[in-house]
């Protein structure tokens, strides 16, 4: 039996998308490993072993002559064996450290063992300490710079988790819903660019195969009646009580329905499969049925009132199948089994009242917002329920005292008026049947509620940036663009390292024979003037450009956040408004079926000589066609306008960044808190404070390894693991914790950077304004210089 829990827990099992996420998350834990094994010090060792073998004779080969000048070829000569093993040339032992000052020290020690065993065996051994040592001055100075890599590394692992715990959350709605908007863990930075839902309240996923599957069985009762009203039909028109063109009309509706109800159930049965493949993970020839207690409130129609319908229909069987001369004991059989139905009915009545009773219940949240004249109509409405039950009560009893009339009859009248009586009797049982039928699907339509919340578009906004962590990874990845800026600026200096280097051998034929006055050591300073630095300013250019589009990228983002929730919000309340008015649909829908079937078994008058008019009425048919359709579809839309309601709401909680999960990735289904809630914890929340680049340079880097715990690749990997086992509940506290310090100086650092930007924007307005007004000076005392000129030279002529 699949439900929502279930198909959840298939899902986080079988899913390749999911199962994709886990492992990119296990991946940029493994880069944080790497980062840090980089900043520690690192050991190598190795020995090589070598011989060589050489001959006696050299071979013949071209040569110089000094004393001709010319190239000539010399013969092969007689020379000395050898036979020579060699041991240790590659270092033996060698530590390599990179400082977080961007210092790099390389230390080894090496030895050598040679042995001859041509002639006279010899040997000899040596040994050699060295290192060297390199510290930047200028470029690639810096912690900033050193951490540089280790720094991204890490907060790439944060947002990876943010952004695992924030699919785990679009993972349970593609699963239930058929709706995700978040977007996938990534290995490297999250950018600027913030996946936000449209503000649509489609239904797919788990729900939707529910409302399909209730469809479906909405369209097999709506079958199966139109059938039984069919049979009347055609026995009406063997009686001359109605016309052929009614009946045919009947006949055609049933054929539509028989064939809409193919194409139902096939559509139904590929949307199965189809979900079975792609949200679980399973292969399609699964056999897989469905829990359908989620809507069960929406089964209006029950199994227990379909039982009894068809006990009745069973009745009418057993009475058309009875021999024409039939006996005093064929009615008493069909006095028992009529009788047998009387029970199940009484039960199904108690089943009714309660429902009835439960209407009350709703009654708090149902008035919660509507009219006074709603108020008034929903209580009348609630009013007829109950005079409806009663009645349904006081029926019953009836008709059970009726039959009891009929059974103590038989034999003491004619059979024929017994068997008339009888036909009568269960004529009025499925009537009666029928009241209770619409009466009990009237009490669940009316109990069925909505919870009420209100929040503002502003707040909305205000809560979705505090919460989210998607933006917090966005507005950490701007970060991550303008730390890039001071990055691209140390490449344009000036290269000035100082070096130091020393070795020190042996002095003996003995491997530790190391004395002083063999050793050597060096000092020194490398220079590299800044001229060539054209690729170097290129590359800042291009970070000052990216930084102002990752920033537009980042407003976009908040604007379609901000467009998505106003339209979410819209819709929520729309559906709100509409499943009020889909309800009164259901409601008319319901008179029309029960004023329509009502013309079925009212008495009829014989007709007249000469009257035309077929004692029925000519539109009953349409009447009922339009009645039992209507209900159908009124029950579709109101089934269908709920869910989208539901899912509006988890995409709602989602789209805050409040919607909660347990460890095992299911929703902790509750209702919005109170949005006053929400806005204390924003006031309550730190605000962002401006401090210089340098300190947040150093809050944002490691300072050293004893602030940064060991992790190695072991660890990395036994981590990850534990987070796999635990579905990564502890990281979403983590995220938690590590968010508001993120936060501040993500924030200062945008306050920061939009200072200096706007700084720099009016240094360059304000020089733009100096010339121009220069310029306009120098023209204007050009032109006064030749106005004077001119009226000089008036005056002298």
């Amino acid at each position: 039996m699949l439900n929502a829990d279930t198909a959840l827990t298939l899902a986080y099992i079988h899913s390749p998308e999911f199962q994709r996420q886990k492992e990119t998350l296990y991946l940029a834990a493994l880069d944080v490993t790497a980062e840090r094994f980089r900043l520690n010090t690192q050991y190598f060792g190795g020995y090589d072993t070598n011989y060589r073998h050489r001959g006696t004779l050299n071979p013949a080969g071209l040569g110089y002559d000094p004393s001709t000048g010319n190239t000539i070829v010399y013969p092969a000569s007689h020379g000395r064996e050898s036979n020579r093993l060699t041991l240790g040339d590659n270092p033996t032992a060698q530590l390599r450290r990179r400082f977080d000052s961007a210092g790099d020290l390389v230390a080894g020690f090496a030895n050598s063992f040679v042995f001859e065993f041509t002639g006279d065996n010899a040997d000899f051994t040596s040994s050699i300490a060295n290192f060297a040592f390199v510290q930047p001055l200028l470029r690639g100075a810096g912690k900033h710079i050193a951490l540089e890599q280790l720094t991204q590394a890490e907060r790439n692992l944060l947002a990876a988790i943010r952004a695992y715990s924030q699919y785990r959350q679009g993972f349970f709605t593609r699963v239930t819903i058929g709706e995700s908007a978040v977007t996938n863990v990534r290995r490297g930075s999250p950018g600027t660019f913030v996946s936000t839902a449209t503000g649509n309240t489609f239904v797919s996923g788990f729900y939707g195969l529910l409302q399909s599957q209730q469809q479906v069985r909405n369209t097999q009762i709506n079958l199966r009646r139109q059938r039984h009203n069919l049979e009347q039909f055609e026995e009406l028109l063997d009686l001359g009580l109605i016309g052929l063109d009614q009946v045919d009309r009947l006949r055609q509706n049933v054929a539509s329905l028989e064939s809409q109800l193919l194409d139902q159930e096939v559509n139904y049965k590929n949307s199965i499969e189809n979900y079975q493949t792609t949200a679980l993970g399973l292969p399609p020839s699964l056999p897989i049925e469905l829990d359908k207690s989620l809507i069960k409130e929406f089964t209006f129609f029950t199994d227990q009132a379909l039982a009894v319908e068809q006990l009745i229909l069973d009745a009418r069987e057993t009475i058309a199948e009875l021999p024409e001369e039939f006996s005093a004991e064929d009615l008493q059989a069909v006095v028992v089994e009529l009788e047998s139905i009387v029970p199940s009915m009484e039960d199904w009545f108690e089943v009714i009242a309660t429902d009835v009773d439960q209407v009350e219940a709703a009654r708090i949240d149902r008035e919660a917002r509507m009219p006074e004249d709603k108020k008034i109509e929903f209580e009348e409405t609630r009013r007829g329920l109950q005079a409806e039950v009663e009645a349904l009560m006081e029926l019953i009893a009836t008709e059970k005292e009726a039959l009891n009339s009929i059974k103590e009859g038989i034999g003491l009248t004619e059979l024929d008026r017994s068997m008339r009586n009888l036909v009568i009797w269960r004529a009025g049982l499925s009537r009666l049947v029928d009241r209770a039928g619409l009466a009990q699907a009237q009490a669940k339509l009316e109990r069925i509620s909505l919870g009420y919340f209100e929040i503002s578009f502003d707040d909305a906004l205000a809560i979705a940036l505090h919460n989210r962590l998607d933006f917090k990874n966005a507005r950490a990845s701007l970060v991550d663009t303008w730390r890039q800026i001071k990055i691209r600026e140390n490449q344009l200096l000036a290269t000035v390292n100082l070096t130091a280097a020393g070795d020190l051998y042996t002095s003996k034929n003995n491997p530790v024979s190391f004395q002083g006055d063999t050793g050597s050591l060096r000092f020194g300073m490398q220079f590299d003037a800044p001229i060539t630095r054209l690729l170097e300013r290129n590359a800042l250019k291009q970070s000052l450009i990216t930084y102002q589009q990752d920033k537009r990228q980042f407003i976009q983002s908040q604007d379609r956040l901000n467009y998505g929730l106003r339209a979410l919000l819209r819709r929520i309340e729309m559906l709100r408004v509409k499943l009020e008015v889909d309800r009164g649909k259901v409601a008319i829908a319901i008179r029309q079926v029960d004023s329509t079937q009502s013309a079925l078994y009212r008495p009829v008058r014989p007709a007249q000589p000469g009257q035309t008019q077929r004692p029925l009425g000519e539109t009953i048919a349409i009447n009922i066609v339009y009645g039992y359709n209507s209900l159908n579809n009124s029950q579709s839309d109101f089934l269908n306008t709920w869910m989208q309601y539901q899912a509006a709401l988890m995409r709602l909680q989602r789209e805050l960044g409040i919607m909660q999960l347990d460890a095992e990735g299911r929703w902790i289904d509750q209702s919005l808190p109170p949005v006053e809630e929400l806005l204390q914890e924003l006031e309550e929340a730190e605000e962002p404070t401006l401090v210089e680049p340098e300190l947040i340079e150093s809050e944002t880097v490691v300072e050293s390894e004893e602030s940064v715990p060991s992790l190695d690749e072991e660890s990395a990997t036994s981590s990850v693991e534990t987070l796999e086992d635990s579905e990564t509940h502890g990281f979403e506290g983590l995220a938690k914790k590590l968010s508001d310090l993120q936060q501040r100086i993500e924030d200062a650092v945008l306050a920061r950077a939009k200072a200096r930007m706007d700084a720099e924007l009016d240094r360059v307005l304000s020089n733009d304004v100096a010339i121009e007004e220069s310029e306009n000076s120098e023209a204007t005392g050009k032109l006064e210089s030749e106005k004077g000129n001119k009226e000089s030279s008036e005056t002298e002529e």
